[in-house]
């Protein structure tokens, strides 16, 4: 809703003033002549509309900016006070106009002093001024608000785990060492996930299909680095591959699978992923087999989700629902997004 507010913000003004013009002349029809009926909202809201333009679109914004919003309340006033003058100017022109008979007699203008109709035209021209900068300062709003959750995503989205990259690094090194060919082939998939992560994480969308293409080479590389000490399963369903998608947004479950997964020499470990999308709603299921000697939890532990539930708070907000459950033997999350 706010995007499209944004979006369509200039066509609303243009409404907001198409409805003062023909509120004003239903207003002024029982009082007036047909064409002093239609002219006269003109020559007023052309008083006003200068004012009102300049006050919501450069001062207002500059005054934001530089968070001199005191300076904004004179320049208001002051250009408030310039608009009426401009509209009782106008006013009089008319009043005029209604004298010399270029207009018949009207109950619109038959006050014999026109002056006053001042304090109602500045009146006037005070609260159309109100009306246009309250309008731009809530679009300014949604624009700080936008920008500032693009930067928390962005930022959030930079804290992938970096122990993952260290630990291909080592492998790298030691399949290097030793003549290994997976050394290539683990370098062909760690530079995929690499591009993924520094060019397509940038975006505010990406098509399912690379996200999960992304994981999937995640999930290879881990396969490659734990050899026969863990067993690998994974299930794509996909009706729509080319949905869209918000990118590095499904890596924390797997990742966090990999990371606590049992991988003794007695019994061998376990990760289950599976992702199914449907219509609008993309369910992603993982199941990792817990160590029989629980691991020694770090000050950072738990960071990974928090992160995942800061980033589905701002990009799906009520949309999502992410659960996990543990027992003595397995730990198992559910995360599901309505698009």
């Amino acid at each position: 809703m706010e995007n499209g507010y944004l979006k369509n913000y200039d066509r609303f003004v243009w409404l907001c003033w198409g409805m003062l013009y023909l509120t004003q002349v239903m207003q002024f029809l029982p009082q007036a002549s047909l064409l002093e009926a239609l002219v006269f909202p003109v020559v007023l809201l052309a008083g006003c509309y200068p004012s009102a333009t300049y006050l919501s679109k450069h001062l207002l914004h500059k005054a934001m900016l530089r968070k001199r919003l005191r300076v904004f309340l004179w320049q208001f006033v002051a250009l408030s006070a310039v608009s009426g003058a401009v509209c009782f100017a106008g006013s009089l022109l008319f009043w005029y106009l209604e004298q010399w008979g270029m207009f018949p007699p009207s109950e619109l203008l038959s006050i014999p002093n026109p002056f006053y109709y001042f304090p109602t035209l500045f009146t006037g021209g005070f609260l159309i001024n109100i009306i246009f900068c309250g309008l731009r300062f809530y679009e300014e709003n949604l624009k700080f608000q936008k920008q500032l959750n693009e930067s928390q995503l962005y930022a959030l989205k930079a804290q992938i785990n970096p122990h993952f990259m260290f630990n291909v690094l080592n492998d790298l090194h030691y399949y290097v060492e030793n003549g290994d060919r997976l050394a290539s082939v683990l370098l062909l998939k760690y530079s995929d996930v690499l591009r993924y992560q520094l060019y397509s994480g940038k975006k505010e969308t990406v098509p399912l299909e690379e996200e999960i293409r992304f994981l999937q080479d995640y999930i290879e590389i881990e396969r490659m680095r734990w050899e026969d000490k863990v067993e690998v399963k994974s299930n794509w369903e996909t009706e729509n591959p080319q949905l869209d998608f918000l990118p590095l947004i499904l890596i924390t479950p797997v990742e966090n699978a990999f990371k606590h997964v049992s991988h003794s020499q007695v019994r061998k470990g376990y990760v289950s992923v599976s992702l199914r999308q449907n219509a609008r709603t993309v369910r992603l299921e993982v199941e990792n087999s817990k160590p029989d000697v629980p691991n020694v939890l770090k000050p950072d532990s738990g960071l990974g989700l928090e992160n995942l539930r800061k980033r589905l708070d701002i990009a799906y907000y009520g949309r999502y629902s992410l659960t996990v459950n543990e027992t003595e033997s397995t730990y198992n999350s559910l995360l599901t997004i309505q698009l």
